[in-house]
């Protein structure tokens, strides 16, 4: 729950706590003029207004407390490759992206490529996984099907044999396309 969502449970649980406050008070006073004073605001068009916007935060609080944990993300730090008693072995994200990003620049069509390597946890007892997020300048007339399936598989295919990782997920975004010729690449006429 995010720092909003509990300032909101904060303010809604001390007006709660008021009226009950006030409903215990009202054993105190007769019975006419508590009667009086509650068909006085309930006439006041403020009164709905503020019901309604308090209805409307209960109804979103209660979908918060409901909808289930979404998963976290860091694109920051280390992944562990493998745990053992003698220690880790762990690869950082940045090496894991640079690597992904020379095997997409060696693909044909592939103009620029930014890779975004996310550490990826669905739940506090799930393990880890590493997810690729691919930001791709194509080449006009690239087929973007097959373009995209093949940097997945090559990506793939490159994590498997330097680091032995498995169904990695890769999620590609065709950001532009151009004719530039990538930089540090000279055609020879």
């Amino acid at each position: 729950m995010g720092i909003i969502n509990r300032f909101l449970l904060f303010v809604s649980m001390i007006g709660l706590a008021l009226l009950s406050v006030l409903v215990l008070c009202m054993g105190v006073l007769p019975e006419s003029i508590w009667l009086n004073e509650i068909h006085y605001i309930l006439s006041r068009r403020e009164t709905v207004a503020v019901s309604v916007v308090l209805l409307l935060v209960a109804l979103h609080l209660l979908g918060v407390s409901l909808r289930g944990r979404a998963e976290r993300t860091h694109e920051r730090g280390d992944f562990i490759l493998l745990q053992g008693a003698e220690g880790g072995v762990r690869v950082a994200l940045p090496a894991i992206r640079a690597m992904a990003e020379r095997t997409l620049l060696s693909l044909h069509g592939i103009r620029m490529a930014k890779v975004r390597a996310q550490r990826v946890r669905a739940s506090k007892k799930a393990p880890e996984t590493l997810r690729l997020v691919l930001d791709l300048t194509v080449s006009r007339g690239t087929p973007v099907a097959s373009l995209t399936e093949a940097a997945a598989a090559a990506i793939r295919t490159e994590l498997r044999e330097t680091m032995g990782l498995e169904d990695v997920a890769v999620e590609s975004h065709i950001t532009a396309f151009s004719d530039a010729v990538p930089a540090g690449k000279r055609r020879v006429v």
